[in-house]
C-alpha cells in the first residue's frame, strides 16, 4: 500500500517518503533549506525551491452540451444532428455539424471523457454512441462491436432513452450520436440531448 510521510525538525529539514505500490522500496525526496539542493531518487538534482505535483491537472474545462434533434446527415444517415448549442467551452473537443455528415465530436487531447446522449423516436428504435466508426449508413445495432461504445432501445413511440459512456480517448478520435435512423417523435425533438466533457 502506498503512503506519504512527511517528517521534519526544528531546522526545517525533513524527508518526504513515498512507498511505491506493490514494492518494498521506499522513494525518498529530501527537502533541505532554501539554499540547498534537492535530490530525487538519487538521480536528478534541483537547487532552490521546487514544486512537485503528485496528480495531473486539467488546465481548463472542456464541455459541450446540445439539445433538440435536427434529423440526420443526408449521407451519413444514421448520425444524429442537433439544433441548439447550449455550451461549447474549452479546446479539448471540437464539435462540427454537417448537413451531409451529421454531428461529430473530435477529441483534441488524450484523456478521460464522459459522454451522454438521450433520444426519442416515432416508434421503438435503437440509439447509441460510436467511436471512429466508418459504418455511418449502418444502424448502431449493426456496426462493428469494437466501434460501438453503448446501445439502448426505446420501448415505444415517444419514449425517451438515455445512453452514456466514460472512456479514455486519444487525440483524433471521433465520437458520434449514432442511431438506426428513426425519425423523432412528432412532438418530442426537444427531448434529445447530448453532452461530452473531459473529466481527467
Amino acid at each position: 500500500m502506498s503512503k506519504v510521510v512527511i517528517t521534519g525538525n526544528a531546522s526545517g529539514t525533513g524527508d518526504f517518503t513515498i512507498a511505491a505500490p506493490n514494492s518494498n522500496t521506499d522513494r525518498t525526496l529530501t527537502l533541505p533549506d532554501e539554499t540547498g539542493t534537492v535530490a530525487i531518487l538519487g538521480a536528478n538534482t534541483f537547487t532552490g525551491a521546487q514544486t512537485f505535483s503528485l496528480f495531473p491537472t486539467i488546465s481548463a474545462l472542456s464541455y459541450i452540451f446540445l439539445n433538440t434533434a435536427n434529423g440526420y446527415g443526408s449521407t451519413n444517415n444514421k448520425i444524429r444532428r442537433f439544433t441548439n448549442v447550449v455550451n461549447n467551452v474549452g479546446s479539448d473537443i471540437t464539435y462540427a455539424d454537417s448537413a451531409t455528415l451529421g454531428g461529430t465530436f473530435t477529441v483534441n487531447t488524450d484523456g478521460v471523457y464522459s459522454v451522454s446522449f438521450s433520444d426519442n423516436f416515432n416508434a421503438a428504435g435503437n440509439l447509441g454512441l460510436s467511436l471512429n466508426s466508418t459504418q455511418l449508413t449502418t444502424g448502431i445495432s449493426g456496426i462493428t462491436a469494437a466501434d460501438r461504445l453503448t446501445i439502448s432501445t426505446t420501448s415505444a413511440n415517444q419514449y425517451t432513452t438515455v445512453v452514456s459512456a466514460v472512456i479514455y480517448a486519444n487525440a483524433g478520435d471521433v465520437i458520434r450520436a449514432h442511431n438506426d435512423g428513426a425519425a423523432s417523435g412528432a412532438t418530442t425533438p426537444a427531448r434529445s440531448h447530448f453532452t461530452i466533457a473531459r473529466v481527467a
